[in-house]
């Protein structure tokens, strides 16, 4: 494994970190901590995971997928590990959208929200300190300048060490940037957002943002959920409990269309004809792209954890590099 430099932070991160949503849902307490234990021991320090977590979200589900990662760092070094969790963004009122469950669906990110959410976290991972706390999607209502502020004080107070935003804008994350540096909070070091052979958007823009102000892209779902295995092509076999089938309908909606498939099962043959497995390609590609400091992948199966980590042993071949961009400039982006 190697390691990175998260953005103009202390943290040194592993090139493949690991996503937690699907523990406590599709996963079960004990299979999750044993992947988490085995990308630990393949050099994974980076564990990321959100208070809205489990995946599909439910009110008996919601909190799952800290409180088992927190059962996992009861049997590490504390020190050892990166825990990056978030906090959720504004709802759309009590009972309604993904986190109408969530502080009566009322969430928003100031400072009442972000100090209750970060308490919640802390007790549900069962450490003092979280290394990484990113808002998880924007709150354009909210003015900037009080989120900022909020988010300072858990840094001030030690119950966070670095800050950083997800499913976020070039404009927002320009935004962000100059206003902490105007106001003398603590900066945003990184941004989590999609990014994948089948939604490149973050090269239009995003990358210079992030480049030029030092914050270090956690590029999530680097498979594409999974549709870039191959395994929901036409002779790919997925199950019923296959992500994109076991996922609310809006998830096959964006990856699962005829043409995000057929863009998939190119770069899957060219996988394959340069003795790759998809997945280990897909990552590997991710890794190479600028601005990039981790790759932050899934898993729904332990299995699924082999091919992934070994994308952190090798360099895609020019050629091969080359290929993937022919089918790009053909294929754009197929997922929206």
């Amino acid at each position: 494994m190697r390691y990175r430099r998260l953005g103009r932070s202390g943290l040194l991160v592993s090139e493949i970190s690991l996503g937690t949503m699907t523990f406590g849902s599709q996963l079960d307490e004990r299979t999750s901590v044993r992947i988490m234990a085995e990308a630990f021991e393949a050099g994974v320090t980076l564990f990321d995971t959100a208070e809205m977590y489990a995946v599909p979200q439910t009110p008996e589900t919601q909190g799952a997928s800290e409180r088992i990662l927190g059962a996992f760092l009861k049997t590490v070094p504390r020190d050892r590990v990166i825990v990056a969790t978030k906090v959720s963004g504004p709802g759309d009122g009590p009972g309604r959208g993904i986190v109408g469950h969530i502080r009566g669906g009322l969430c928003a990110l100031d400072r009442f929200h972000i100090e209750r959410a970060v308490e919640e976290s802390l007790k549900r991972l069962g450490t003092d300190v979280i290394d990484l706390y990113q808002t998880h999607w924007p709150d354009r209502v909210t003015p900037m300048d009080d989120q900022l502020e909020a988010l300072d004080r858990l840094v001030r107070a030690g119950k966070v060490r670095y800050l950083g935003v997800s499913n976020e804008t070039p404009w927002g994350l320009t935004r962000l940037a100059a206003r902490a540096e105007a106001l003398g909070t603590a900066r945003i070091v990184s941004l989590q957002n999609v990014y994948h052979l089948l939604k490149r958007v973050y090269d239009d823009g995003m990358s210079e943002v992030c480049v030029n102000e030092g914050i270090g892209m956690l590029a999530f779902s680097p498979i594409a959920m999974g549709v870039l295995t191959g395994k929901y092509g036409a002779t790919g076999g997925a199950g019923p409990e296959a992500r994109l089938n076991a996922f609310p309908p809006r998830f096959q909606a964006r990856y699962g269309h005829a043409r995000a498939i057929a863009a998939a099962d190119r770069y899957v043959a060219l996988a394959r004809e340069h003795g790759l497995h998809p997945a280990t390609m897909a990552v590997a590609w991710t890794l190479g792209r600028p601005g990039i400091a981790s790759a932050l992948p899934g898993v729904s199966r332990p299995d699924q954890l082999a091919p992934i980590l070994a994308a952190a042993d090798i360099d895609l071949s020019p050629d091969l590099l080359q290929a993937i961009e022919a089918v790009h400039r053909e294929m754009p982006n197929p997922v929206v």
